[in-house]
């Protein structure tokens, strides 16, 4: 059953791997040793590690096994408008969720005629995809898959289907990279280090310009160059030779729906049509910092 759900996904442009669901408590003890080692920033964790879920299990069934699902995805351009001018303004893989629902209803179509079920989970799916075998560690500390490089998006499912093969790998960079440093070397904030496994998250791009708390003074606004996260250690990494131009045009805001985005962080604000606009790039979450990551954008340009 597992080899031909595998193939499933395999076939539809996914990659997936299944590990028995009792390593729930072993992602959760390795969360509090970085803490214990005070090795996890305190802001990082507020902002993100609190949202993982260890605990809560399916009102339906026991969990036996948990499903780790990879969907490729690209680069995403869109282009908005100031004083007349078109300017290409970048989104980076991952932040697409639109793949979420359809790894969801390939899973339900493949395993409910089995008598199986499954349920949404959130826990640290990038150590989940290392441990399973599905992925390895970059230096930068985002994931590889062979043939996906770093272009892809991860979710993770309890069910109920029996894993008889278990498969649990410990934490390790790339071999390749141990040879390389062009990441450490491209990365303007020094947030990634020859000399340990970990990102210096507190000084990690992506996890600023995603932040409501505001940039840090000593972060140069010319650093900027997406509309949230950052590429610029993934576009370099050989490991993404095959993938960095991988891009897809979605969409246009015009100089009306530009100035209104420069001028408010409330979305209540947006016209419809360009609330809509944000929802199908998945960024109306983001829809508070929007503004203030625009203009940094923006002085990049005129300053260019």
């Amino acid at each position: 059953m597992i080899q031909r759900l595998l193939s499933r996904i395999e076939k539809q442009g996914y990659k997936a791997r299944i590990l028995s669901a009792r390593h729930t408590s072993s992602l959760r003890q390795e969360i509090e040793a970085w803490r214990r080692k005070k090795a996890i920033p305190e802001e990082l964790d507020e902002d993100y590690l609190h949202e993982f879920d260890f605990s809560t299990q399916p009102k339906t069934f026991k969990p036996k096994s948990i499903i780790i699902v990879a969907s490729p995805q690209p680069i995403v351009r869109i282009s908005i408008n100031v004083n007349g001018k078109s300017i290409p303004v970048t989104i980076p893989p991952t932040y697409n969720h639109s793949t979420d629902e359809k790894v969801k209803k390939l899973l339900l179509k493949a395993v409910e005629p089995e008598g199986f079920q499954i349920a949404k989970v959130i826990l640290p799916w990038k150590s989940l995809a290392v441990h399973s075998g599905l992925a390895e560690y970059g230096k930068n500390n985002i994931v590889y898959i062979k043939g996906m490089g770093s272009f892809f998006r991860l979710n993770a499912f309890y069910s109920d289907l029996p894993c008889r093969t278990d498969t649990w790998i410990e934490h390790r960079a790339m071999e390749r990279c141990q040879n390389c440093s062009a990441c450490v070397k491209t990365c303007p904030t020094r947030a990634i280090s020859s000399k340990r496994f970990l990102l210096h998250a507190e000084r990690c791009l992506t996890f600023h310009n995603e932040s409501l708390r505001g940039f840090p003074s000593w972060l140069d606004p010319a650093w900027h160059h997406c509309l949230v996260g950052c590429l610029r250690c993934q576009v370099i990494c050989p490991e993404n030779k095959a993938v960095r131009d991988w891009t897809e045009n979605r969409g246009t805001f015009s100089k009306a729906e530009t100035a209104l985005l420069l001028d408010s962080s409330e979305k209540e604000k947006l016209p419809a049509r360009t609330q809509k606009k944000l929802e199908e790039l998945y960024m109306m979450e983001y829809s508070k910092i929007l503004s203030r990551n625009m203009k940094a954008l923006l002085r990049n340009v005129e300053n260019s």
